[in-house]
């Protein structure tokens, strides 16, 4: 009798983990498509051996463990392309409007430029004409308004980007939460001897959205828990401790602070990766830089009309004044001009077409005009480029930055997918794998099935002798 109900225990081990076997490969069918699922395989090993009449037994089969594939290093790998990724990708939508407000086209300042000189090309041809001397004055106001709608149009793109800053801010300080409650349910878990395979495809997905995000390096402890850093190794997430990342300021110059404990921390762009990176070098870099280019042409333009301009004399005899104002609001002369720049004059009478003064004011005088006129074509921006052609470079390094994002992010897309890729072949689900695996662990049920009724029919037969 004790053999045959050993036999039994036998047959049921076989059922047990045969039917263990389907469950896990039906989980696998189940979450082929998942996001951030992992493979899990069924890991059987015998039971101990038990001596019976000198002969070692076997006692059947059991469940040793359910583990969850992967590999340590691409997975690295993976979350650390997720963060080029998220650079480029973020910095696509704020380079598009930047090349829209620089662009050059009819209502460019390249355009505005040409027709200001173009006014005072007319005005040569009837110096005394008061339409003309009207047209001079709206070419070099309208001049003046698009330079400050452009620096007003570079704040606002400055301000959204702000707002998106905000709105990840957010996000990441809800993730890292996140992260810290899966670290303590894993550790929880794990300590126990639960598989928690589960909670590390959650956490491991995570991981890549905080680092797409934030840009993020981290390391496993012995215990399960992970911790996280930003790129300049400051702590995000240390076991189940969470830092928090504030904001402060208006908007267009958002400050950001990383609070853990009693600590704070201020942040700029060279702790972050991913896109919180590539915003915020959009918004203290690039931008600011761009403004300053604008600037300098404002300026330089300025001080060339205002040179000539009080070189001559107007309709009534006068000394020419300067014909645009603008304030300087940095260390660089030149800072703030563009956002400054306004026309001076209030009427046409203070043109200063002329040169000669006299008392019928020459009215027919027009060497001032054409002064003014040979500005166009004098290199006078940092003695290299015309007032077009710096404006020209501007927008085609603009137009530049935005080809090379678009390579840049189309590059660490094919490295994500790659690496995507890479993760799946390792830990991905093979339909045609399982389906083999769930005829194999149906066969040995039906296996372990009909042993068990062998044994039953013996035990019957025992019992009616």
């Amino acid at each position: 009798m004790s053999g045959l109900s050993s036999a039994l225990n036998i047959g049921s081990t076989g059922l047990s983990s045969n039917q263990k076997g389907i469950e896990v490969s039906g989980n696998n069918v189940a979450n082929a498509n998942t996001l951030g699922y992992s493979k899990q395989t069924l890991e059987l090993s015998s039971t101990p051996t038990l001596q019976f009449n000198g002969q070692m037994i076997g006692q059947g089969t059991v469940v040793s463990n359910i583990t969850r594939e992967g590999n340590s290093f691409v997975t690295k790998q993976l979350i650390s392309k997720n963060a080029d990724y998220g650079e480029s990708e973020a910095k696509t939508i704020p380079l598009a409007e930047v090349e829209r407000i620089v662009g050059i086209d009819d209502s460019s300042i390249a355009n505005d430029i040409d027709e200001f000189f173009d006014a005072w090309q007319e005005l040569s041809t009837d110096p005394s004409g008061d339409l003309q001397r009207q047209q001079v004055m709206q070419m070099g106001e309208m001049l003046a308004n698009n330079f400050q709608g452009m620096v007003s149009d570079l704040d606002e793109a400055m301000q959204g980007i702000d707002e998106s800053l905000e709105g990840n801010m957010v996000n990441l300080n809800r993730q890292l939460e996140e992260l810290a409650d899966l670290n303590v349910q894993i550790a929880s878990a794990e300590s126990t001897g639960i598989s928690s395979n589960a909670l590390r495809d959650q956490r491991e997905l995570l991981l890549q959205e905080v680092s797409e995000s934030a840009g993020i390096t981290y390391y496993e402890e012995a215990n399960g828990m992970v911790s996280v850093q930003l790129a300049s190794g400051l702590p995000l997430v240390t076991a189940d401790v969470v830092s928090t990342i504030s904001t402060s300021g208006m908007s267009g110059s958002l400050q950001f602070t990383l609070t853990n404990g009693s600590m704070t921390t201020s942040l700029d762009s060279t702790d972050f990766g991913g896109e919180i990176h590539g915003l915020l070098d959009l918004r203290d870099n690039y931008i600011p830089a761009l403004k300053d280019d604008l600037d300098l042409l404002a300026y330089e333009l300025a001080e060339a009309v205002n040179g000539v301009h009080t070189g001559g004399v107007d309709a009534n005899g006068d000394s020419g004044v300067d014909f645009f104002s603008y304030s300087s609001t940095g260390s660089d002369p030149w800072s703030g001009a563009a956002s400054t720049l306004s026309m001076n004059l209030t009427t046409t009478s203070q043109v200063a077409a002329g040169t000669i003064a006299s008392p019928d004011h020459q009215p027919g005088d027009n060497s001032n005009t054409l002064n003014m006129v040979a500005l166009q074509s004098q290199t006078l921006v940092n003695g290299t480029s015309t007032f077009t052609e710096y404006y020209a470079k501007i927008a085609a390094d603009v137009g530049l930055e935005v080809s090379q994002n678009d390579l840049t992010l189309a590059s660490a897309e094919d490295a994500l997918v790659q690496m995507q890729n890479m993760r799946d072949a390792i830990a991905g689900v093979s339909i045609d794998e399982e389906m083999l695996l769930l005829t194999q662990y149906q066969t040995g049920y039906e296996a372990a099935a009909k042993y068990l009724s062998t044994v039953d029919e013996m035990l019957d037969t025992l019992m009616s002798m």
